[in-house]
């Protein structure tokens, strides 16, 4: 086993040294071992004592989050507003069997999250919609005086489930980094000291989250997520899915004023 593992370090070490790089990550500081990429960044410092790795996090936490009913992987109820439009759609497309129908709808909701928004002067992380509703909302905590987290968009260019800062000797879970360097960063920390902070601005720049909050939102967060740092946020509206109830009724509502009469022989 370690000869193997020996032989795979030694692969490893071989490839980044011919590509110069690997993947999004530019700088030294960035190791990729045999389970994937532990970052050595130049971040947080732990508060409290070490604690376990959190565990994996499945994506229907995600969804339960929602308050709704959870078929398969993804597929929940469509926003309140337009799931007339959505039936309707599906029905002139020759989809008549109820059944059938809640399943289609279903799929087609818009509950992907597609952006993430951080409000510095609420101190919250929003999970936002391809449609710009709100999906879900977290408490965070960004850089305090002197060390202000910069306003702007990026775009998550590295994950890893562990990253170690060298500068801060502090180990970070569930690291979704926001600039190749390691400069900035979404992520939770060792221990849970740190979380009686949240709401305020406690970090050395990065967006700090709960543990429990970064263990379910990192498996939802692919590379290339869009990340916008603002120092006020606007009002957005929340997603509201259609009841299991009020979706079945609507169904039949529009089945029956939409079915088209079958002639008699």
């Amino acid at each position: 086993m370690f000869s193997q593992r020996l032989r795979l370090s030694l692969s490893i070490a071989v490839a980044v040294l011919a590509a110069g790089t690997w993947g999004n990550a530019a700088s030294a500081d960035v190791i990729f071992g045999p389970t994937g990429p532990d970052l050595n960044l130049n971040e947080e410092k732990a508060e409290a004592e070490a604690q376990p790795a959190p565990k994996t996090s499945s994506e229907n936490d995600f969804f339960a989050r929602l308050g709704v009913r959870i078929i398969g992987e993804r597929d929940v109820n469509p926003p309140l507003d337009k799931a007339p439009e959505m039936v309707e759609e599906l029905i002139e497309q020759g989809c008549f069997d109820p059944e059938e129908l809640v399943a289609r709808v279903r799929a087609e909701s818009p509950v992907v999250i597609h952006h993430l928004v951080v409000d510095l002067s609420r101190q919250r992380l929003f999970a936002v919609n391809r449609d710009g509703k709100v999906l879900d909302e977290f408490k965070v905590s960004t850089g305090m005086p002197g060390y202000e987290t910069p306003p702007g968009e990026y775009r998550v260019v590295n994950r890893a489930r562990y990253a170690y800062s060298k500068k801060y000797e502090a180990d970070m879970y569930n690291w979704m980094g926001l600039t190749r360097d390691g400069g900035y960063g979404i992520h939770s920390l060792k221990g849970s000291g740190y979380e009686r902070r949240l709401g305020h601005r406690a970090s050395h720049g990065c967006i700090r989250l709960s543990r429990k909050d970064a263990q379910y939102l990192f498996p939802l967060i692919p590379l290339g997520t869009t990340v916008r740092i603002v120092n006020r946020l606007e009002p957005l509206e929340r997603y509201q899915p259609i009841s299991d109830e009020d979706l079945r009724e609507l169904i039949a509502k529009l089945l029956g004023t939409q079915r088209p009469v079958m002639p008699f022989f």
